[in-house]
């Protein structure tokens, strides 16, 4: 196909609803409000005209939860973004081939005036816009605020009943009634942290989440905080097998690093360069290749959010996009 002009894609994008990304693996469809994706693997894309932007950027907007889960890996000292700055480094984003902005924390419905930011990353760019909650705060007002700003909502839940009242000390009716206001919003798919004690309710939290009308059940083997996997040999077996049992029949997914013991799939529009699909931004404005990562680069306001992701890519030997 050669180098894609410009113009195409804008008017592709325009015309279609569409967002179009040029990669070493194809050309990308994306449509923000289904989150459909189609990759035409057979067409060659010029160096050039490939995108620069992870295709998904998460960013912590605040280090702040009112719970105290004993798993959570998120960083615990006091750390926030600031709103027009997360706006821009959007517009970056959408401007150089990225496709969504995951926000989380932390809790993200804590940061001021969080609506406002959403409403304005979702009317100045093309990005889908997302977010990791754990629900509790959600009201009348904010589904107002939020409808038609968000385009999936991810929803932690691990296990039911007294298994998630006992490990995030919340009332599971109360989680319940809050998934009313949820699906009043926008998609939304359950985050299940997988560990020797959540582990004996995924069969009755998968049937949950699908019942409640989950898109999807995304599956989170515990990770330390150096990002090695803590969950052990006998609880990932056992999970393996079950996705092994159900795979077929529900929609399921985990991070990359789980996907062996898992046995979920990959995505097929995942690149061989990681960073080209996913980095992280951390609440102090440390740039990562993933959460998890200890080092990174560090961003003060002002500061080009691409310029950073070239030159933390460029501290590693993998190939670059030119």
């Amino acid at each position: 196909m050669g180098n894609a002009p410009s113009a195409l894609n804008a008017k592709i994008s325009n015309q279609s609803g569409f967002q179009v990304r040029y990669c070493p693996e194809g050309v990308h469809f994306f449509d923000r409000r289904s989150g459909w994706n189609l990759l035409l693997e057979e067409v060659e894309t010029a160096t050039a005209s490939w995108a620069r932007a992870p295709r998904y950027m998460s960013i912590a907007l605040t280090n702040a939860c009112e719970l105290s889960c004993p798993y959570c890996y998120a960083a615990k000292e006091p750390a926030r973004q600031r709103a027009d700055q997360v706006v821009q480094w959007a517009k970056e984003l959408d401007a150089n081939g990225g496709l969504g902005v995951g926000f989380g924390g932390g809790e993200p419905t804590l940061f001021p005036a969080f609506a406002e930011l959403c409403q304005s990353v979702h009317s100045e760019t093309n990005l889908a816009v997302t977010f990791t909650t754990h629900g509790h705060r959600f009201t009348e007002e904010l589904v107002e605020s939020l409808s038609g700003s968000v385009d999936f909502i991810r929803l932690s839940m691990d296990g039911v009943g007294s298994t998630y009242e006992r490990l995030r000390g919340r009332s599971f009716d109360q989680f319940r009634s809050q998934l009313n206001l949820i699906r009043r919003t926008t998609g939304f798919g359950i985050n299940m942290v997988l560990n020797s004690e959540t582990i004996s309710d995924l069969p009755d939290a998968a049937d949950f989440a699908f019942s409640e009308g989950a898109q999807e059940l995304l599956l989170l083997p515990e990770t330390g905080v150096d990002g090695e996997l803590t969950c052990d040999p006998k609880t990932l077996s056992r999970a393996a097998n079950w996705v092994s049992e159900n795979q077929a029949r529900v929609r399921l997914a985990t991070s990359d690093h789980a996907v062996a013991a898992l046995g979920v799939p990959r995505l097929p529009i995942a690149s061989s360069d990681g960073s080209f699909d996913f980095m992280h931004l951390d609440a102090r404005g440390v740039l990562k290749f993933g959460a998890f990562e200890r080092q990174g680069r560090q961003l003060e306001q002002g500061d080009s959010l691409l310029v950073a992701i070239e030159a933390l890519r460029n501290t590693r030997s993998a190939p670059t996009h030119a």
